[in-house]
């Protein structure tokens, strides 16, 4: 089983700057769901894609809770997947995993223990680096919400309100979720060299 850790915290914590960096200019292996890391996978793109612009917003109306995790399922099942392909000797950091997505997927009402169970089935990893950041911090780099998706916020348009209220009840989510493994808490608001460097002494410090 490869060995692995995650990359956790709220929207706008500067999660996906940091993975770019540690692959770029330390060779480490990145898993994730996001754009750059789907050029060979374009399936998984579209159904990301979907299901934030589609999906979600129809959850309970148009789709039920269970129909609309099953697009999301096979995006985790693709994360998983792409861990056990990984090889060599640099460390393997993982985008979220399943937590933020189960976290905030209960949050919005698109809830189905029996696919949540699933994901919790899912090889754990050594350890969890959470960084975080305020809500008001996360709010301010979303550009007051230019910049947020139906994922990130409370409501049927975001506002400041809905945005805060929603990156607080995540955060909260998100730890509690993963209150039974080693948890590294890195200041989000710190310059990003220091945070890598933290990053990188917290992994070579797991055995």
């Amino acid at each position: 089983m490869t060995r692995y850790w995650t990359l956790l915290g709220p929207d706008f914590s500067g999660k996906s700057t940091a993975l770019g960096r540690l692959r770029d200019e330390h060779g480490w292996q990145v898993v994730s769901h996001d754009a750059p890391y789907l050029d060979n996978h374009p399936l998984i793109a579209t159904l990301k894609d979907s299901w934030i612009g589609d999906g979600l917003l129809w959850t309970g109306t148009r789709y039920t809770p269970e129909l609309v995790l099953s697009v999301m399922h096979t995006v985790m099942l693709f994360l998983r997947d792409q861990i056990e392909r990984q090889a060599g000797s640099t460390p393997v950091l993982v985008d979220s995993f399943y937590y933020k997505q189960l976290a905030a997927c209960a949050l919005l009402g698109a809830g189905h223990e029996p696919t949540f169970d699933y994901w919790r089935s899912f090889p754990r990893p050594e350890g969890v680096l959470y960084l975080d950041v305020p809500p008001e911090v996360a709010w301010a780099r979303s550009e007051r919400g230019a910049k947020a998706n139906a994922y990130e916020h409370y409501g049927e348009t975001v506002s400041r309100a809905g945005f805060v209220r929603f990156q607080t009840d995540l955060r909260a989510r998100m730890l509690a979720e993963v209150r039974h493994l080693p948890v590294t808490v890195l200041d989000g608001t710190a310059p990003l060299d220091a945070v890598l460097a933290k990053i990188i002494a917290a992994v070579g410090e797991r055995p």
